[in-house]
């Protein structure tokens, strides 16, 4: 399938409900890991996952590496950003936010920043692929870490504050508009309050 259009209406006619997928949730995550990732099913062109957000998760701004092609369905209300790279400066797109049970497409260009600003956990389901098989359809993905000046590659989770560990390589340069560098700090600095909260 190469076609986003044709998986968001699989996705709705399956009527994927969020207790037929908890038993992949993880929710005692480690807090290095800004939220919970899990594969459900590998295809060779396709991937299959479900994520789990508690109070104060957020992924990084993000690209979906590999993939030509997918659709989250999230069950939850989720923040949810678009951006845009010109040259190598990162710009605003949209807010996006999602609603309970709500799918949207993923494409190739996608640029994007979900998570959970609100008080109760909430899981989403995601489905990549890629016309060409791979072994990891999300591999190489980019994390635009506006804050350090640089993108990384990650063929992991792409996490806030991403683990070194988890880093492949760095491509320095990086800018973004003074609006962008403001809000991830602000995240930076709630997520570690919330961290903290959670320790306490």
């Amino acid at each position: 399938m190469s076609d986003s259009a044709q998986l968001l209406e699989l996705i709705a006619s399956a009527g994927v409900s969020a207790v037929e997928i908890e038993p992949w949730a993880d929710y005692n995550h480690s807090p290095r890991d800004s939220y919970g990732r899990r594969l459900v099913w590998y295809g060779g062109h396709f991937e299959v996952m479900v994520m789990t957000w508690l109070p104060g998760d957020f992924s990084a701004i993000h690209d979906h590496g590999y993939a030509q092609w997918g659709a989250v369905q999230c069950f939850g209300i989720a923040e949810h950003h678009s951006y845009n790279l010109k040259g190598r400066r990162l710009q605003y797109e949209a807010s996006l936010p999602y609603t309970p049970g709500q799918i949207r497409l993923v494409n190739r260009g996608l640029i994007h920043q979900m998570g959970n600003s609100g008080t109760e956990s909430f899981l989403s389901l995601h489905v990549y692929g890629a016309d060409i098989c791979r072994e990891a359809i999300t591999g190489s993905a980019r994390v635009f870490a506006v804050n350090e000046g640089c993108i990384q590659f990650t063929n992991g989770g792409v996490f806030f504050g991403l683990p070194d560990r988890e880093i492949l390589r760095c491509q320095p340069g990086l800018t973004a508009d003074p609006d962008i560098l403001h809000r991830q700090q602000q995240l930076r600095s709630w997520r570690a309050a919330q961290a903290l909260a959670n320790v306490c």
